[in-house]
């Protein structure tokens, strides 16, 4: 059985590991967007091929 000290010692730690975790910064996805909105930011060159495939390319920049 562990002495109190170390349990107590434990939870402090996973207590300040979750208050860490919380003030994490967190980004949002949106779950659906205007697809006209989209097509107006689009260039002609980013335009997507017509295919059989149905394959799809995601850019993230950051």
């Amino acid at each position: 059985m562990l002495d109190g000290y170390i349990i107590e010692e434990l939870r402090r730690r996973e207590a300040e590991r979750q208050r860490q975790e919380r003030q994490r910064p967190q980004m949002e996805i949106p779950k659906h967007r205007d697809d006209d909105e989209a097509r107006d930011r689009r260039s002609e060159k980013e335009e997507p091929a017509t295919n059989s495939e149905g394959g799809s390319v995601v850019t993230i920049d950051f």
